[in-house]
């Protein structure tokens, strides 16, 4: 009888390890030098990633940064770019699905242009639809990040009447925004970060914008 009892006990465990196992695999992980997103999306040594474009305004990527030794911040440059991963760490978990990792390698740029570069990617945002749009690490869509498509809600919008109109200034405050992003693209081309070309290229897009 105890046999019996005792029997029943391990099939009931064996048939629920592959649920436990499969449940625990939704978590970002770091193994083998292998990242693995949640979405099902690996990140390895030898792996080809697309970036798209910066979710920011002026074209800046929100979740890939350049490592601070670069000292540097134009990550708009890196634009429908490639990066051949050479080396991967510092994987990261911050809280709030905020995971990031060090990714070493080789960036093509959109011109053909290759550099070796080194950033910060939070993956799991990256690859996630913002409010619609593309993530900014491109990944086929059966691996997009299901569990942060949030990070940006959409609020509808209360009717409000023709007094409520007149007191905003919505055009006034878009003016005050591209002013500061030319302010900081100034500021990178007097710290030789841009050349005058690209500052006066990404100047003429930021005010085309308003």
């Amino acid at each position: 009888m105890f046999i019996e009892k005792f029997m029943k006990k391990l099939l009931m465990l064996l048939l629920l390890c592959p649920l436990l196992s499969s449940a625990q695999q939704t978590e970002p992980r770091f193994e083998n030098d292998t990242l693995y997103t949640s979405g099902g999306y690996k990140i390895y040594k030898g792996q080809l990633l697309h970036l798209a474009r910066g979710s920011s305004d002026a074209g800046y990527f929100r979740f890939v940064k350049f490592h601070p030794g670069l000292g540097r911040n134009d990550t708009y440059i890196l634009e429908n770019s490639t990066i051949l991963v050479s080396k991967l760490r510092n994987f990261k978990n911050s809280g709030s699905d905020n995971y990031s990792i060090r990714v070493t390698g080789t960036v093509t740029y959109k011109d053909g242009k290759q550099a070796e570069t080194d950033i910060f990617l939070d993956f799991e945002k990256a690859s996630a639809s913002l409010a619609g749009q593309p993530g900014e690490l491109t990944v086929p869509e059966e691996f997009r990040n299901k569990h942060v498509q949030t990070i940006v809600v959409e609020t509808k919008k209360q009717p409000v009447d023709d007094n409520a109109k007149k007191q905003e200034a919505p055009a006034d405050i878009k003016k005050l925004l591209v002013a500061d992003e030319i302010k900081k693209l100034f500021d990178l081309y007097k710290a030789g970060a841009l050349t005058k070309d690209e500052y006066e290229a990404q100047k003429k897009k930021l005010l085309e914008r308003q």
